[in-house]
C-alpha cells in the first residue's frame, strides 16, 4: 500500500503548529502522569465535556457514548453533573472525595436523536434529540432536577459534533452483527511483481473489437480503458503513457513500436474523438523518457512493484520483516519463511513471490501480526488483523452512511444503449436488471421500476421514466447477493420522508468495501465479472488491479483510496463511472471523506440538520475528492455554514493538491467566519506551499477582524470570541458511564473510580475496567483525530475560540489516510473494468 506525505501535514510544519498528542495507551493499573500533552487545537464548541449557564449553577454534559446507530437515528448515553460553578464550590479535584451536597450531582442521560453527517467536513449534527431517562445513582430525588435542565438547555436545533467523537464512541459499544459481514470470494488473484517502471492494463475478458467509424483497416478493442487497436493481421497496437506498443496476442510480449505507422496514428486519433481513452500518464502529464513496461491481462490481477530489488525492514514490536521499498504491505514471517501480501483487504501467502499464492483468513495469520506497533509504518495491516482496534474501528466505519436530503422534484433521465432496455434476471432473487446502461435499472415487476443514482432512489412505472424521487426501497433490493455485479445497491436506503424531501444515505458499500465474515473491510466482493457488451461495454466492479489501500492512522483514522498512482485506470463501481460525477474520473478517492452527494448540487440537495426548509439552507456543501487523470491528487470543497449552538457561521472554499512522483503539495483556503450572537467576525485567506526539489516551502496569513465595531488586522487570520459559555470542569473531563448507569471517572494518579454516596471510590471490577479502559481509549482515538483535524485547518467557522485556516472545511485531507507505507506512488498500473467503448 502507498503512503504519500500529507499536504496539511506539511503545513502544519510550514507553520511550526503543535504536533498531535500522543494517544495515552490503556494501562492495566493506573500510573503517574509524566508529561503534559500540548493544548488541544479542538474548537471549544466541539469539545468536551459542554457547559451550560444556569446562572448560580452549571450544567455539564460529558461526551456520549453511541450505542445503536440505525440509519440517520442514534441511541446513546451520557454523563451529566450539575452543581456549584467550580469558582464558588469547594475543591473537588479529580480523585478527592466530595460530598454531593457540596460538589456537583452526577447523573446518567440516555437520549435519541437523528443524526446528519457531512464526512468532508468531518461534521456530524444531532437534531431532534429527545431525553428518554435520567438516573442518579446516588440520589434518585435529583432525576427530575437534572432532566429539567437538561431539557431547558438543549437547543432545538440540535448539538454539533465532531464526527470522530461520535464514530469512536460507537466503535467502543459496538459489537458487529453478522447480517453486517458478506461471504466475499477471495480467490487469489493472478500477482504480478516488477521491480522497474511497469503500468498494468485489464481487459475484462477477451478483446473484443468494434469498428471505427470512417476508419478502414483497424478496430477498436472495447471492453478496455486506455487505446487498443487490432489491425487486419491480428497484431495489437496499445497507447500508454505517450507511447504506442504493440504485440502479436493482447497479453503480449509488448513492445515499443519504433515508427508508428500514420495509419495507425489516425485511427487512434479518430478513435479517442469519438470516445476518450485512459492516457496513462505520469503525473505531470508528459511523456517519460524511458517509456514503462506493459503488462496485459484478460483475468483478475494485481501489479506488485518494488523500487529496486526488495529491501527487508523490522516492523516494530515484532519478530516479523517488511519490503520497505514496495507499494503494497508485504511481510515475511521469519518463523514459517512465508511471505504475505495485503491485497484489497485480503491476505495472500507464498514461500516466495513467484508463488503460488493461497488466500489466508486473518484469523489464520500469525500471532505477531496483531503485535504490530501503531506507530510503525507497517500500522496500516492493522486494519486486516481481526480482533485489533484498528480493525474494529474500520468496520464499525463502515456501518457508518453519508446523509443527504434530496427534493422530490429531481429529475432524473436513462439512456440505453440500442433505445430499449434489456432485461436480465438477477440471480437469487424475484428481480431483473437492466444489463445495457450505465444506471443500474431493477424491476421490481411489471410495473415497478427502481433506479440509483448517485447515492438517490428514483421510482417510474416504466423503464424510460418519467422517475420521481423514491421514499420506499423494496426490501427484495436489498435481497441482492454479494456475488451479483449490482450488491452496491443494498448499500443505499432512504431514511425519512415529508411532502417535499426524501432523506437518503449510503454506506461505504456503495463504494466497494465490504465486511467479511471475519469481521475485517475488505474492498470488493471477489466475484470476476466482464461486463455487459452491446454497441458499448458496461463494466462490472472490479476487486483487484487498484491496488486499493486501507488504512487507519491516529491522527486521520480510517481511509481507503483505489488507484492512487501513474496510470491507474478509474475505477468502475457504484458512482464510478464515466464521466464522473464533475465532470471527471473519480480515481484515488477516500471514500471516508468523501460525499458524493454534493455532485447534485445545492438545488437539489441540503441537509436540514438545523431544521432548515428546503429553501433556506442552513449547512450547503460540494465536496470532491480525488486524483486526476495523470495520478495526481486534489480535492476542493465550498460549503455554508450556521452553529446555533454556538451561533459561529461560516463560509468558505479550500482547495489541495498533491503530486505523488515530484512530492510537490499545496493548501489554500479563504473564507468568513463570526459569531452571529456577540458580533465577532473574521475573514481571511491563507496558502501554503512546499517544493521538495528546491526545498523551498512558504506560508502567509491575513485577515481582518470585527469585533463589535472594532477593526484590526490580524496577521494570522485567527481572531477569538470567549463567549462560548464553556467553562472548567469539576474534574478532568474524563467522566465516563457504563451501561447499568453508574459514574467513574479517571485520572493517572488514582485510576478508575465511581460516583457512590460517599464520593469518588475506586473501580475494583476487573472486567468492568477493561471495559472503562476501552471506552478511554477509543475516545483517545477521537480526541487526537479532531485535534489533528482542526490543526490541519478543519472545522472552520465552529471554533468558539478560534476561528481562521480552513474555513468551509479540509481540503486534501486524504493522502495520508489511506495507502499504507512503502515507496510512494512510484510507477504502477492500475486496473478496472469500467467503460463504455463502442
Amino acid at each position: 500500500m502507498r503512503h504519500h506525505p500529507h499536504p496539511a501535514a506539511a503545513l502544519a510544519a510550514v507553520l511550526a503548529l503543535s504536533v498531535t498528542p500522543a494517544l495515552a495507551q490503556q494501562p492495566a493499573a493506573p500510573a503517574a502522569a509524566t508529561a503534559t500533552a500540548p493544548a488541544s487545537a479542538i474548537p471549544p464548541a466541539l469539545a468536551w465535556p459542554r457547559s451550560f449557564d444556569l446562572g448560580d449553577k452549571l450544567l455539564q454534559v460529558y461526551q456520549p457514548m453511541i450505542e445503536q446507530w440505525n440509519g440517520d437515528q442514534i441511541t446513546g448515553r451520557a454523563a451529566v453533573a450539575i452543581g456549584p460553578k467550580p469558582a464558588d464550590a469547594p475543591s473537588a479535584a479529580s480523585g478527592a472525595s466530595a460530598a454531593p451536597a457540596a460538589g456537583p450531582t452526577y447523573g446518567l442521560a440516555r437520549f435519541t436523536a437523528r443524526v446528519a453527517i457531512d464526512k468532508p467536513s468531518k461534521l456530524a449534527q444531532l437534531s431532534n434529540i429527545r431525553i428518554t431517562s435520567v438516573d442518579v445513582p446516588t440520589d434518585a430525588a435529583q432525576d427530575s432536577v437534572l432532566l429539567a435542565a437538561l431539557q431547558s438547555r438543549i437547543s432545538p436545533q440540535g448539538m454539533t459534533f465532531a464526527l470522530d467523537h461520535l464514530m469512536t464512541s460507537y466503535a467502543a459499544t459496538k459489537q458487529l452483527d453478522k447480517e453486517m459481514t458478506q461471504p466475499v470470494e477471495n480467490t487469489p488473484p493472478r500477482m504480478v511483481f516488477a521491480e522497474t517502471p511497469t503500468l498494468l492494463v485489464l481487459v475484462a475478458g477477451q478483446p473484443v473489437p468494434r469498428p471505427i467509424d470512417g476508419v478502414q483497416g483497424f478496430q477498436r478493442i472495447v471492453n478496455t480503458q486506455p487505446l487498443m487497436l487490432v489491425d487486419g493481421a491480428g497484431l495489437y497496437h496499445l497507447q500508454a503513457a505517450g507511447t504506442w506498443y504493440q504485440a502479436p496476442a493482447v497479453e503480449g510480449p509488448w513492445t515499443v513500436t519504433a515508427q508508428p505507422d500514420p495509419a495507425l496514428e489516425a485511427a487512434g486519433s479518430t478513435a479517442t474523438y469519438e470516445e476518450p481513452a485512459q492516457t496513462m500518464l505520469p503525473a505531470n502529464g508528459q511523456k517519460p523518457a524511458t517509456p514503462p513496461a506493459i503488462i496485459v491481462s484478460t483475468t483478475p490481477t494485481e501489479l506488485v512493484i518494488t523500487a529496486g530489488a526488495p529491501q527487508m525492514t523490522p516492523v516494530g514490536g515484532t519478530s516479523l520483516l517488511r519490503v520497505s521499498n514496495a507499494d503494497h504491505a508485504i511481510i515475511l514471517d521469519p518463523d514459517s519463511n512465508q511471505y504475505y501480501v495485503l491485497v484489497s483487504g485480503r491476505w495472500f501467502r507464498a514461500a516466495g513471490f513467484a508463488g503460488p499464492w493461497s488466500f489466508v483468513p486473518g484469523t489464520s495469520l500469525p500471532a505477531g501480526f496483531a503485535k504490530i506497533a501503531p506507530t510503525d509504518p507497517a500500522a496500516n495491516a492493522l486494519v486486516a488483523v481481526p480482533g485489533t482496534p484498528q480493525a474494529k474501528e474500520a468496520a464499525i466505519a463502515a456501518t457508518v452512511p453519508q446523509t443527504a436530503t434530496i427534493k422530490r422534484d429531481t429529475q432524473l433521465a436513462i439512456q440505453y444503449d440500442g433505445g430499449a432496455p434489456k432485461f436480465e434476471p438477477i440471480k437469487g432473487t424475484i428481480l431483473a436488471s437492466a444489463v445495457n446502461t450505465r444506471t443500474p435499472v431493477i424491476q421490481l415487476d411489471p410495473g415497478r421500476y427502481y433506479a440509483l443514482f448517485q447515492g438517490a432512489w428514483f421510482v417510474s412505472t416504466t423503464p424510460t421514466g418519467p422517475w420521481v424521487v423514491s421514499d420506499v426501497v423494496p426490501d427484495a433490493i436489498y435481497t441482492i447477493p454479494v456475488s451479483s455485479p449490482l450488491h452496491y445497491v443494498t448499500y443505499v436506503r432512504v431514511y425519512a420522508s415529508t411532502a417535499d424531501v426524501v432523506t437518503v444515505g449510503y454506506t461505504p458499500g456503495y463504494m466497494g468495501v465490504v465486511i467479511e465474515p471475519g469481521g475485517t473491510v475488505v474492498y470488493g466482493t471477489g466475484y470476476n465479472c466482464v461486463g455487459y457488451i452491446g454497441s458499448f461495454w458496461y463494466g462490472c466492479p472490479a476487486t483487484y488491479g487498484y491496488d486499493a489501500a486501507f488504512a487507519w492512522t491516529d491522527g486521520f483514522g480510517f481511509g481507503y483510496d483505489a488507484a492512487f498512482g501513474w496510470g491507474a485506470m478509474y475505477p468502475w463501481w457504484g458512482p464510478y463511472w464515466r464521466p464522473g460525477p464533475w465532470g471527471g474520473p473519480w480515481a484515488g478517492v477516500d471514500i471516508a471523506r468523501t460525499n458524493i452527494y454534493g455532485a447534485w448540487g445545492g438545488a437539489a440537495t441540503w441537509d436540514h440538520a438545523w431544521g432548515v426548509g428546503p429553501y433556506g439552507t442552513a449547512w450547503g456543501a460540494n465536496a470532491v475528492h480525488g486524483v486526476t487523470g495523470w495520478g495526481t491528487g486534489f480535492a476542493g470543497r465550498s460549503g455554508a455554514a450556521f452553529n446555533p449552538w454556538t451561533g459561529n457561521y461560516a463560509a468558505g472554499r479550500s482547495a489541495a493538491f498533491f503530486n505523488p512522483y515530484t512530492g510537490a503539495h499545496g493548501e489554500a483556503r479563504a473564507g468568513v467566519a463570526g459569531n452571529a450572537y456577540t458580533g465577532n467576525a473574521v475573514a481571511g485567506r491563507e496558502s501554503a506551499g512546499y517544493n521538495p526539489t528546491t526545498g523551498v516551502g512558504h506560508a502567509s496569513q491575513t485577515g481582518v477582524v470585527d469585533n463589535d465595531g472594532h477593526v484590526s488586522v490580524d496577521s494570522r487570520g485567527v481572531a477569538g470570541n470567549a463567549k462560548t459559555g464553556n467553562a472548567v470542569a469539576w474534574n478532568n473531563g474524563k467522566v465516563y458511564t457504563d451501561h447499568d448507569g453508574s459514574i467513574h471517572q479517571y485520572d493517572a494518579n488514582n485510576g478508575w473510580q465511581h460516583q457512590s454516596i460517599d464520593g469518588w471510590k475506586g473501580d475494583t471490577d476487573a472486567g468492568q475496567i477493561d471495559r472503562l479502559n476501552q471506552q478511554r481509549q477509543y475516545q483517545g482515538y477521537g480526541d487526537a483525530r479532531a485535534d489533528s483535524f482542526a490543526r490541519a485547518g478543519g472545522y472552520g467557522g465552529f471554533g468558539g475560540d478560534h476561528y481562521g485556516g480552513g474555513f468551509g472545511g479540509y481540503g486534501g485531507g486524504f493522502h495520508d489516510s489511506f495507502g499504507g507505507g512503502g515507496f510512494g506512488g512510484g510507477f504502477r498500473g492500475g486496473g478496472g473494468f469500467g467503460g463504455g467503448r463502442r
